[in-house]
């Protein structure tokens, strides 16, 4: 008995030793090496290495594995029509030899693994997935702080980022030191665990990842957050607001612009050798004090919850006027100009509750007192108080006409 049962284990041990070096000899990388190589003439196959490759990238910390399969990366004769044996388009490997950069530092990923959907980052827990597309365009701004001498090479980036300043995102989010604190620093959006950037899978569809979950966001903001009913929370708590962040109406470039700027927001500190840094830009010229009012409004976000022109209307739960975002056309008729500068400096924190027995407001007016210098704070008075001469002439002039009709 005992006999037979130390049989059918060796036999048990022997089968799973065979089944274990038939997965190893069966891994991905082999199959490609091995297909890849059948194109090639003898003479060729002797200039692609076998077995696993590994780039070590000391000064970026990096261990990458990825020319494992992608055999044809830097190798254009030899190179197929067909992933993984591509070679890389443009001259960008000219610009960065792989041995100096690797590939995940520009392009994402798992390096170390070898497995095709680990190493391309799709897989649960792994934060950085492949950049696909235009999408790697991201990992430029780690190095190039000059975005405008490589424009043509990252116009999503460039676009995002000015959109970015355009829609009034600073009025309610930090990028490294500069904006309104009411939601989320997005100083390393790009690169923060998912807790830190609050990203809420359970609200969207597979894939479960920053990039989608971004571009999740920037369509419809409160699909992620669509808040919870006051009657359906147990006694004693709270009623959960929406998010606050408005319902923009972005194209679907503009979306994918916004999610590449976001995504170039992340952690990552290259040695000074590898950076092209940003040159300083010229001092703006304007010629008006309101010229120069209505720059700052946009350079500090105001449009984002105040619309353009001060013209209102967004969304605000709870708010005491109307349940929105105050409109700026009249604030001349109710501020002095030492009035508005305290309001600006301090902020109003929080606002005013339409309900007492509803919370707070989410959106407020931030405080600028250390971001605002004094003769931006005086433009920006004289270009709000603009905006009350710009709504009543065309009613006076609409008047006088009448009367000399009549």
């Amino acid at each position: 008995m005992k006999r037979l049962l130390f049989l059918i284990l060796s036999a048990a041990l022997t089968g799973l030793f065979a089944y274990a070096l038939w997965l190893d000899t069966n891994r991905d990388w082999t199959r490609y090496q091995s297909a890849f190589k059948k194109t090639l003439e003898p003479a060729q196959r002797r200039s692609v290495p076998g077995g696993i490759q590994q780039l070590l990238v000391n000064n970026l910390d990096r261990v990458d594995r990825c020319t494992t399969c992608h055999v044809a990366i830097d190798k254009p004769q030899l190179a197929l029509a067909e992933e993984p044996f591509k070679a890389h388009p443009g001259k960008y490997l000219e610009w960065h030899p792989i041995e100096k950069f690797g590939c995940t530092v520009c392009h994402g990923g798992q390096g170390l693994a070898t497995d095709t959907k680990a190493a391309h980052g799709d897989v649960k827990h792994w934060e950085e997935p492949l950049l696909r597309g235009s999408f790697v365009q991201s990992s430029c701004a780690s190095c190039h702080g000059n975005l405008q001498a490589i424009g043509e090479h990252v116009p999503l980036l460039v676009k995002g980022k000015a959109l970015f300043r355009e829609e009034g995102c600073y009025g309610c989010h930090v990028v490294k030191d500069f904006g309104g604190q009411v939601s989320v620093e997005l100083t390393q959006v790009g690169s923060k665990p998912y807790q830190l950037i609050h990203a809420d899978f359970e609200m969207m569809p597979h894939p479960h990842d920053r990039i989608h979950w971004l571009l999740t966001k920037l369509h419809s903001p409160r699909s992620l957050n669509p808040g919870v009913r006051t009657a359906q929370l147990p006694p004693g708590e709270e009623e959960v607001f929406p998010t606050a962040m408005p319902q923009f109406g972005f194209t679907e470039e503009e979306k994918q612009a916004l999610t590449v700027y976001l995504l170039s927001l992340r952690e990552f500190d290259p040695p000074s050798s590898f950076v092209d840094p940003a040159l300083p830009e010229p001092a703006p010229v304007y010629a008006s004090a309101i010229e120069r009012g209505r720059a700052v409004f946009h350079q500090f976000g105001c449009v984002g919850c105040h619309n353009v022109d001060g013209a209102g209307g967004r969304h605000n739960w709870n708010a005491g006027l109307g349940e929105e975002v105050p409109a700026l056309l009249h604030v001349k008729a109710y501020y002095s100009e030492d009035e508005l500068k305290d309001l600006l400096r301090h902020g109003r924190q929080p606002a005013y509750r339409g309900n007492a027995h509803r919370p707070v407001p989410s959106l407020y007016m931030p405080a600028w007192k250390d971001k605002l210098s004094e003769e931006d704070l005086d433009a920006l008075v004289a270009y709000l108080y603009s905006l009350h001469d710009k709504v009543i002439a065309p009613a006076a002039v609409s008047v006088d006409s009448g009367a000399a009709v009549q």
